[in-house]
C-alpha cells in the first residue's frame, strides 16, 4: 500500500508540474503574439475626431497641436485613471513618449488583469479574445459583449454575468480540442458587434482587416 501511495503521489506531482510548465509556455506564447499584434495595429499618437476617445483629450499641446487623445492605443482617460494604481507619473512626457515598459505595464495592469484569464491558461486563443475585447471596448464594454455572447451562443441564463463568471463559463464549455471553433465564433461575433457601432462607416474597413489579421495570428 505504501508503494502505491508513493507512486500515486509522484504521478500527481508530475502531472501538476507538467500542467504548470505548460501554462507558463502558453502564457509566454500569448504575450509574444499579443504584444506585437496590438502594437502593429495601434500605431502612435492620434487625434482622430471620429474616435470616441476624443471626448477626453490630453490637456497638453504636441508639436503645436491639441486634441491628442490616444498614444499606441492607450487613451488619455486610461493613462490618467491607472497612474496611481500601476505606479507611474501621469505626465505629459510619459503620455507623448509612452515608453515600451510603461505601455506594457498598462496593457497587463489595465487589460490583462481586467478578467482572471490566468484561469484559462490552457486556452490562449480565448485569452487573446478577452484581452483584446477589453483593450478595444474597456472592461465594462468587454464584459457586456462577452456576457451577451455567452447568453446567446452558449445558453448561459444569468442577468448579471461578472468577469469571473465569464471566464468560468468559457472554462466549462471550451477545451483545447474545440477551442479553435469557439475562437472563430467569437471573432465572427466581434465583427458583428462592430458593424452596429456608429463609427463603422469611418473605421469598418480597418476593423475588418484587423479581425482577419487577429484570426490569422492566433488560429
Amino acid at each position: 500500500m505504501q508503494g502505491i501511495a508513493i507512486t500515486l503521489g509522484v504521478s500527481i506531482l508530475v502531472i501538476v508540474t507538467a500542467q504548470y510548465l505548460l501554462n507558463k509556455i502558453l502564457n509566454i506564447m500569448l504575450i509574444s503574439k499579443l504584444v506585437p499584434f496590438i502594437q502593429k495595429w495601434e500605431g502612435g499618437l492620434s487625434r482622430d475626431p471620429n474616435d470616441t476617445a476624443g471626448s477626453n483629450p490630453a490637456p497638453w499641446a504636441y508639436k503645436g497641436l491639441t486634441g491628442w487623445h490616444t498614444n499606441k492605443g492607450i487613451t488619455y482617460t486610461t493613462f490618467i485613471s491607472n497612474a496611481s494604481k500601476l505606479g507611474y507619473a501621469p505626465t505629459k512626457e510619459n503620455f507623448f513618449n509612452m515608453p515600451d515598459e510603461l505601455w506594457l505595464k498598462i496593457l497587463k495592469g489595465a487589460y490583462v488583469a481586467a478578467f482572471p484569464v490566468d484561469k484559462i491558461a490552457h486556452l490562449p486563443r480565448i485569452q487573446a479574445v478577452i484581452i483584446t475585447w477589453a483593450w478595444g471596448s474597456g472592461q465594462s464594454g468587454a464584459e457586456r459583449y462577452l456576457a451577451n455572447f455567452q447568453r446567446e451562443e452558449m445558453g448561459i441564463v444569468d442577468s448579471n454575468i461578472t468577469p469571473e463568471e465569464i471566464v468560468k463559463n468559457f472554462k466549462k464549455k471550451i477545451n483545447p480540442v474545440n477551442e479553435s471553433i469557439w475562437f472563430e465564433k467569437l471573432c465572427k461575433r466581434r465583427l458583428e458587434d462592430m458593424r452596429k457601432m456608429r463609427t463603422w462607416s469611418a473605421h469598418g474597413r480597418g476593423w475588418t482587416n484587423r479581425i482577419n489579421d487577429f484570426r490569422n495570428t492566433f488560429i
